[in-house]
Order: structure tokens, then sequence, then C-alpha cells
């Protein structure tokens, strides 16, 4: 079991197979270890999907990331439901849609989204730096913006 976003990202969902109706849900027990791992992510009250919310700095900036996540959705065979509201408000949710709950796949394609670059609203990111944790995404969101030199 990964115990770790940089080991979950490091997992391939189409090379472990691809979801199928008979791929095992995770047990119940081992749910708080997957979420202590994706301190973005939120586990929902009847344990069967987890989804992140952001607002992104403008729309652009939250088409890119849908276009970003479609790039790895298609990669790994697994594919999030993605709603954008307010024009930059972004919600993801995953679950296995074939068995109705939480997968391997739902932790690994979190760990995937949470590495892409995405140009958050500055007063979400402030007020939500401690939700990034410390991954790739957090790392470059922390990063103040490259100034022209004269």
């Amino acid at each position: 079991m990964a115990t770790s976003a940089e080991e979950l990202r490091g997992q391939s969902c189409s090379l472990l197979g691809g979801c199928s109706s008979d791929t095992p849900t995770v047990p119940i027990e081992q749910l708080p270890q997957y979420m202590a791992a994706l301190p973005a992510w939120r586990l929902a009250a009847d344990q069967a999907s987890i989804s992140r919310r952001f607002v992104a700095k403008n729309f652009v900036a939250a088409v890119r990331f849908f276009n970003q996540v479609a790039e790895v959705a298609e990669a790994e065979g697994h594919h999030p439901d993605l709603h954008l509201t307010n024009y930059r408000d972004v919600q993801v949710v995953l679950c296995t849609h074939a068995v109705g709950g939480l997968t391997i796949f739902d932790f690994i394609m979190a760990a995937k989204l949470d590495a892409l670059d995405i140009e958050y609203s500055p007063k979400w990111l402030k007020q939500n730096q401690h939700v990034l944790g410390s991954g790739p995404a957090a790392a470059a969101a922390a990063e103040p913006p490259a100034t022209a030199t004269t």
C-alpha cells in the first residue's frame, strides 16, 4: 500500500490493469492513511468518493487546469468528475463508478492531479496554503512570480 503522495504518483492506473466491476475497493480502515497523503482532498460522508475544491485565478486558469486533467485522465484511463461554477470555482470528484466506491485508482489520480501546475486565486491561496501540503504544486504556487531584469 502506498502511503505517500509521491508513492501514489509513481503508480499508474493503466499499468495496474485499469478498473472493472471486479476491482476491489479500498478497505475503510485504510482510508485515513490515503487521506493523510492527500491533504487537499476530502472524503465524502458516505466514503464513496473524494473531492477537492479551489478557486482558480480566472476562467482561463480554471479551463487550463481542466485541460491538464484531461491529459492525465486519458493517459491513466481513469476519469474524474469535473465541475466549474462561478467561472473559476473548481471541484474535482473522484470515485470508481464501476464499483460505486473508492479504489486505489482514485488515490493515484488524486496524487497526480495534485502535482499539476495550478494558477490559484491569490486570495484563495493565501487563505488555504495549509491545505496544499508540501507537494510540487504547493511549492510552485508559493514561489513569487518571476520579475524581468533590465
